[in-house]
């Protein structure tokens, strides 16, 4: 198993440069297997990116690196999943949450127990189930604040 940073991406591959990143899903998404590559957009003034399919238009989600609203997450990913996404090292990985919004942020929520990794050599992508239900598939954003 190789524990994966869930800080936020690092500058030197930076997420925002003009020539969008393109990522590779090998296997396609979960109900999506034709959807394999996406261009990775930031969303402007915010910690929140579009990965947006390059192959089925309309096809996009919201995605935030967890530490924003989850400083203690950590995570683990098996054998298999780092083989597959050719990670060498931790720092190869950047784990993101899938996010699903609601028409309040009250209503917003984040998907734990299945994050996409990326390795940010390669731009590998996949989306990988972690543990055995110990996360949540849909933990509310409010939760996390302390201030909420």
């Amino acid at each position: 198993m190789t524990t994966v940073d869930t800080t936020m991406p690092r500058t030197d591959t930076s997420l925002s440069e003009p020539d969008l990143p393109e990522l590779a899903f090998a296997g396609g998404l979960p109900g999506f297997p034709d959807a394999k590559r996406f261009a990775l957009v930031e969303v402007e003034h915010s910690v929140l990116f579009v990965p947006r399919s390059l192959d089925e238009a309309g096809l996009e989600f919201v995605v935030a690196p967890p530490v924003v609203f989850f400083p203690d997450y950590v995570e683990e990913i098996d054998a298999d999943d780092v083989e597959e996404l050719g990670l060498e090292t931790a720092d190869d990985a950047l784990l993101l949450v899938v996010l699903t919004l609601g028409d309040t942020v009250d209503q917003a929520t984040a998907n734990l127990q299945a994050p996409v990794v990326i390795n940010q050599r390669t731009r590998v992508a996949a989306q990988v189930l972690l543990g055995k239900g110990e996360h949540s598939l849909r933990q509310p954003l409010r939760s996390a604040d302390p201030a909420a």
